[in-house]
């Protein structure tokens, strides 16, 4: 058998040890799962494009935010989001087609939202009917160091401050005047490190990423309150939105490709000789929308882009690029259209009339009672080019997953006969088809051949004559695994 490697976009096609071409799946420590579609929950969409969504646990239960250029929204119930603005909205900016993104957190019963273009926002629930200002500052980024709430890359007075990290008081949201006494206070990090592009915050430290480095923001009380640290010179984050955080592992993606860092003092390159390259070629447009999730139910996190062959607005991703941190494998997604994508949960489906907007029940990636449909289950969520709230619960993207390309029989010619594909399907509810693509020489350009369907036996009777080849297996419908393919090949002239 010729197994599925990982994905290698990056390296020579003959005999690349992984393969060139790995979308829609989702990567195992030996070959692919399914990766579901995505599917809209909400009946209605915000009222603009998303650029924000975050989920609140509390002891009542689990409640989703979201945001858009003029409003901030709490979903309800029914998978609905509704308004909780201010008196007056709020005023995203849209200059040189940027955008600004809402950044949440949660400090005890209060969630707090920034954009940098309007005053910190408060909405405490169980109390508070809709948001309103914290404080009478405004910054990009928003997160939870210890007891303290932290902001960074601020304005203060009409002023901007693009290397500020700035923090409350000690158990105290409310307030930021800077003071021992509360231990509330700011720290300027200048050098030439460029803009400050996001806090990741933790129990006794955070990281902050600039655009050419990276620091470590430690607590240590009276008089300095927090040491910073330097962890790493000339490589930070490229784009905000691309950094996400699961455990004590950070990933992001920089100028030279995506990284993890892990306990917060290891970096590593994950996508050198891999996918970087074939990532940068693929991006087209839109980089301030570039955003990250962590899909904690497969142990991927996924990055949103807009690449190649997108059609729709200017604003809406159409490819995945997806890791898998369990087995350091890498694949991708296609034919999408999302706005933006975060980790979030949905509402549970516990009467048969909320199953409704789930569709057909039998093309369902998983069965009714799988905790997969829970409520506080987090996962792989979004918005679409609608502007409704949706997650990846739908039936099975169509997959397509190429093997290395190879010599049917070693220093010649050889004609592929038959090839049965290895795939684990669900209750025959796939449709498996394999595709022969094939070259004389490795100067020539690939020559794809015809989609041929399996027989009733698992086998694709196919006539692809040449020195090198490669298997297309493309599956449409839910299947469990692709693990390769069995080939029958025989020896042809040397000419």
């Amino acid at each position: 058998m010729i197994k599925f490697g990982q994905l290698q976009s990056d390296l020579p096609a003959y005999q690349n040890s992984g393969a060139l071409k790995v979308d829609n799946v989702i990567p195992l420590k030996e070959g692919y799962k399914s990766l579901p579609g995505f599917q809209a929950l909400s009946s209605q969409g915000l009222t603009g494009g998303a650029v924000g969504l975050f989920s609140s646990f509390q002891a009542t239960g689990v409640t989703n935010y979201g945001g858009d250029a003029t409003k901030l929204y709490q979903m309800n119930s029914s998978q609905v989001f509704i308004d909780k603005s201010k008196s007056g909205g709020y005023n995203n900016s849209t200059t040189s087609n940027a955008r600004d993104f809402w950044n949440f957190t949660q400090f005890g019963t209060n969630i707090i939202a920034t954009n940098h273009a309007d005053n910190i926002q408060k909405f405490n629930q169980g109390t508070d009917s809709a948001f309103s200002d914290l404080v009478s500052l405004k910054a990009k980024y928003i997160t939870v160091i210890n007891n303290f709430v932290v902001s960074g890359y601020t304005t203060e007075s009409g002023t901007e401050y693009n290397q500020r990290v700035k923090w409350s008081g000690l158990n105290d949201s409310s307030t930021w005047t800077p003071s021992q006494a509360t231990q509330s206070g700011f720290q300027d990090i200048v050098g030439e490190h460029g803009n400050l592009v996001g806090i990741v915050g933790g129990e006794n430290s955070g990281i902050i990423f600039f655009e050419k480095a990276i620091y470590r923001m430690s607590y240590v009380g009276t008089p300095l309150i927090f040491r910073f640290d330097k962890i790493s010179d000339n490589i930070g984050a490229f784009c905000d939105k691309s950094i996400v955080s699961f455990g004590s592992m950070i990933f992001f993606l920089a100028q030279d490709g995506f990284y993890m860092l892990s306990g917060g003092q290891k970096l590593v390159p994950i996508g050198n000789g891999k996918v970087d390259n074939f990532f940068y070629d693929d991006l087209s447009s839109n980089l301030d929308g570039i955003c990250s999730a962590i899909d904690p139910n497969n142990s991927i996190v996924v990055w949103s882009y807009r690449g190649s062959d997108a059609t729709s607005t200017t604003t809406i991703n159409n490819k995945l690029i997806i890791y898998n941190y369990s087995v350091d494998k890498w694949s991708t997604g296609s034919g999408l259209d999302l706005q933006f994508i975060s980790t979030a949960s949905q509402e549970a489906f516990t009467t048969v009339e909320s199953l409704d907007v789930l569709g057909n029940l039998d093309n369902l990636p998983k069965s009714l009672d799988s905790y997969f449909y829970g409520e506080g289950i987090v996962g792989l969520a979004g918005f679409n080019s609608e502007n409704k709230f949706g997650k990846f619960i739908a039936t099975s993207l169509s997959a397509t997953v190429d093997t290395t390309e190879f010599e049917g029989v070693e220093g010649r010619r050889s004609s592929i006969i038959n090839v049965r594909p290895i795939v684990d399907s669900e209750e025959d509810s796939a449709t498996v088809t394999v595709t022969p693509i094939t070259r004389a020489s490795q100067l020539d350009n690939i020559s794809v051949g015809t989609a041929v369907s399996t027989q009733d036996s698992g086998d694709c009777p196919v006539r692809s004559n040449s020195r090198y080849h490669r298997i297309r297996v493309s599956v449409t419908g839910n299947f469990k695994t692709m693990s390769g393919v069995d080939i029958e090949a025989r020896p042809e002239g040397k000419r």
